[in-house]
C-alpha cells in the first residue's frame, strides 16, 4: 500500500482482484456437482465494474436490483439470461428496464409483485421466469436477519401455503413461477449453521411448490457466507460444507430435481479491498486522545441502519515502523459531526504521528457505496484495482448536484392532463 500511497492521494480504496477470485473459487468448490449449481454475486455489496468482471471471470453470474445495477453489470459483461433481477417495491419502470437488458429470472417479493412483473412481460411480450421469495417461519442464526422476523422482504410461508395455488395462475402466460428464493440473512455463521438454513430450505421450498402447485426447477438458497467486516482475519473455513450439502442433497425429495443457487457478495468481495488513509492530526481532549483520518463514515461504514457501522469493531492498522507501548485512542474522520466516529478505545502505538499512512482491511464490501458520500460534500475517494502489483483501473464515485431540465416533466399536473383527457 505504500507504494500505491506514493502515487495516489489518500485516502483510496485498493482492491486486490486475484482474491476476490480467490473467494470466488473457494465458494464453487464447496457446492456439489450434482447440485447444478450457480453462484450469483450480490451487486450490492460493491458494483465496482472492474471487481464485478473479476467475480465474473471466476465464474459467478449477477444478482441485481436496480437499473444502476444493470449498468455496471453491462460494464463487467455479464449475461443477463443468467442474472437473477430482485428486491421489494419495484415499479414498471424498474421491471421494464430489467427485461429489455435481457434478464428474465425475477425473484418476486409479493403479490403485489407479482402483478408489476407480469404486466411488464406482457408489454414486453415475453415469458419471464419467477421465483418466490419466502419469508420462512423460524428466524436464522445471522447477525442481520432478513427473514423468520417480520421484513419487507418475501412472502409469509403461510400466505404462499394458503393461497399460492389460486393466485399464482393470474399472470401464467408471462410469468413461469419455476421456484423458491429464500434468504436468510448476512454472516451466517459457520457451516453448521449455514447447513441448517439450506436443509430448511429444501423443506420449505418442497412443501409450497407442491402445495401451491408449481414445479420446483431452482431452489436459491441465498447466502450468509461470513466474511469479517473492517477487521482482520478471515472468514470460517467453508469446506465442511460441502459434506453437509451432499447430504441434504440426498435427502433433498423434489428439490433434488432443481438446479441449486447460492448468493454472495460480502465473501467475495470483503477480502479483495483495503482503505488506505492518514492520519491528519492527533489531539488530546479531557482524557481522550482522538486521531483524526482524512476518511470517515462518509467513505466507510455510513450504514448504521443496517449494523454494518464498524464502530468499536474496526482494526486500524499503523506503519510497522511505530512500536511503542499501546495506548487508547478515538478514531475519527473530518466530518463536522460526532457522528462521524470508526472506532472508540483501540488499541494503536503512542508514537503514532501525523503524517502516517494507517489501513483497514476487508472492506471490499458496503465500503464507499454503502456510505454517506454526499454528507458535507467531501470528496470521494479513488477506488484502485491491482493485480499481481499492477493498477489495472481507477474509479471513483461522482458527487454534487446536477441540476435537471424542467422541460424533462410534463408541463402540467399529471390530475389535470389526465382531467383534460
Amino acid at each position: 500500500m505504500t507504494a500505491l500511497s506514493e502515487r495516489f492521494p489518500t485516502p483510496f480504496y485498493a482492491y486486490d482482484l486475484e482474491l476476490a477470485q480467490k473467494r470466488v473459487s473457494e465458494l464453487l468448490s464447496i457446492f456439489p456437482e450434482e447440485t447444478n449449481p450457480r453462484l450469483l454475486y450480490s451487486f450490492k455489496s460493491n458494483p465496482l465494474p472492474a471487481l464485478a468482471r473479476a467475480i465474473r471471470e471466476a465464474g459467478a453470474e449477477a444478482d441485481l436490483t436496480s437499473p444502476g445495477e444493470i449498468e455496471a453489470a453491462t460494464a463487467a459483461g455479464f449475461e443477463f439470461s443468467k442474472a437473477l433481477f430482485g428486491g421489494p417495491g419495484n415499479g414498471a419502470e424498474e421491471i421494464d428496464a430489467a427485461i429489455a437488458s435481457g434478464v428474465r429470472r425475477f425473484s418476486i417479493e409479493s403479490w403485489q409483485d407479482y402483478e408489476v412483473i407480469g404486466a411488464a412481460a406482457a408489454r414486453a411480450n415475453v415469458l419471464v421466469q419467477g421465483l418466490l421469495r419466502v419469508n420462512p417461519a423460524e428466524p436464522p442464526k445471522a447477525k442481520l436477519a432478513m427473514s423468520g422476523v417480520a421484513s419487507q422482504f418475501g412472502f409469509e410461508e403461510e400466505d404462499l401455503l394458503e393461497n399460492g395455488s389460486r393466485r399464482l395462475g393470474q399472470f401464467a402466460e408471462h410469468v413461469a413461477v419455476e421456484g423458491i428464493h429464500i434468504y436468510w440473512g448476512t454472516q451466517v455463521g459457520g457451516p453448521e449453521e449455514l447447513a441448517a438454513c439450506f436443509e430448511n430450505a429444501v423443506q420449505a421450498a418442497c412443501q409450497i411448490s407442491e402445495t401451491a402447485g408449481f414445479p420446483l426447477k431452482v431452489l436459491n438458497f441465498g447466502g450468509g457466507f461470513p466474511w469479517p467486516y473492517a477487521k482482520s482475519g478471515e472468514g470460517p473455513d467453508l469446506q465442511p460444507l460441502r459434506a453437509e450439502l451432499k447430504r441434504i442433497f440426498e435427502n433433498a425429495g423434489a428439490a433434488k430435481e432443481a438446479d441449486w443457487w447460492f448468493e454472495s457478495g460480502r465473501y467475495c468481495s470483503a477480502s479483495s479491498g483495503t482503505l488506505v488513509s492518514r492520519v491528519m492530526d492527533i489531539k488530546d481532549s479531557k482524557d481522550r486522545r482522538f486521531v483524526i483520518l482524512d476518511t470517515g463514515i462518509h467513505h466507510l461504514g455510513g450504514m448504521s441502519g443496517l449494523g454494518r457501522i464498524p464502530r468499536f469493531a474496526i482494526d486500524l492498522i499503523p506503519p510497522a515502523e511505530r512500536t511503542g507501548e499501546l495506548q487508547k485512542m478515538d478514531i475519527v474522520g473530518q466530518l463536522c459531526t460526532p457522528l462521524d466516529l470508526l472506532g472508540r478505545n483501540q488499541q494503536l502505538p503512542e508514537d503514532l504521528q501525523i503524517g502516517d499512512l494507517v489501513t483497514i482491511p476487508n472492506v471490499g464490501a458496503y465500503g464507499v457505496t454503502g456510505s454517506l458520500t454526499g454528507f458535507l460534500s467531501r470528496p470521494t475517494p479513488l477506488e484502485i484495482c491491482h493485480r499481481g502489483g499492477e493498477v489495472e483501473s481507477i474509479f471513483q464515485i461522482r458527487r454534487g448536484h446536477g441540476e435537471v431540465s424542467i422541460e424533462n416533466f410534463p408541463q402540467e399536473p399529471v390530475s389535470e392532463a389526465l382531467s383534460n383527457a
